[in-house]
């Protein structure tokens, strides 16, 4: 069995995959700036090989890998992005630039399907990214995220609000509050849906990370809610050659 783990800016998402590459069992733990701390709340019997995707920096990957020998007594693979994988193709000139969950996402999708696609990763960054039909990364965007959104307009006026957290508008705002929310997130469905316009016709569209569920209702059916699409691509990344 293989423990996928993802480390994001705020929480550690995990997954076990067993010899097919299906996820069995997933979850997600707020690590609060130290995921070193926190991994030994994750599940280790059973477990034979680790897999690790971290966005948050050399400093914490050394202590995460330390702290994962003693808590399973295995090295974990970290994944790093590459030039190409299995005939996806990094856009990057520099491709080990790339966020790794960015990459991660691509091969989930290369790998459940060779096709064209639009990929949406909406958490603390908003990224979407677009694959050709041929397996070409084209490029793609990274802005603000929906929390970060509303620091930033906050931060730069003199609202007077209350706490925003867990505020997600489905109608026009009526106090600040919401107005300020509405607006954060329309711009991340704004920005998802023009990036689309750029895909190949009939491209297909995903989206994943820890706001895609409400961004999900803005953007319509045609796009698929893959709430696990790094750790999918982890156990892509983790599979033997066909």
């Amino acid at each position: 069995m293989k423990l996928l783990i993802d480390v994001g800016n705020t929480r550690i998402k995990w997954a076990r995959s067993g010899s097919a590459g299906a996820l069995v069992e997933h979850g997600a733990l707020p690590h609060h700036g130290d995921p070193a701390q926190t991994v030994s709340q994750l599940p280790s019997g059973g477990v034979d090989a680790i897999w690790i995707s971290n966005v948050t920096g050399a400093a914490h990957e050394s202590a995460l890998i330390e702290a994962m020998r003693g808590h399973c007594s295995l090295t974990p693979h970290i994944a790093r992005s590459t030039g190409q994988w299995r005939g996806l193709i990094n856009a990057y000139r520099e491709p080990q630039r790339l966020g790794v969950d960015r990459w991660l996402a691509m091969i989930a999708v290369w790998h459940a399907q060779h096709g064209a696609a639009v990929i949406a990763n909406a958490g603390t960054a908003l990224t979407v990214d677009v694959i050709t039909a041929q397996g070409q990364h084209r490029g793609g965007i990274i802005a603000a995220g929906i929390a970060a959104q509303q620091r930033a307009v906050l931060g730069a006026t003199r609202f007077e609000t209350r706490d925003l957290n867990g505020v997600h508008a489905d109608t026009l705002g009526s106090d600040t509050e919401s107005c300020v929310q509405l607006g954060a997130q329309l711009a991340c469905a704004g920005a998802i849906d023009r990036v689309a316009t750029l895909a190949e016709t009939g491209a297909s569209r995903w989206l994943t990370g820890g706001d895609a569920e409400y961004l999900h209702a803005d953007l319509g059916a045609d796009w698929q809610h893959r709430p696990h699409l790094v750790l999918e691509g982890l156990a892509a990344l983790a599979s033997p050659v066909p």
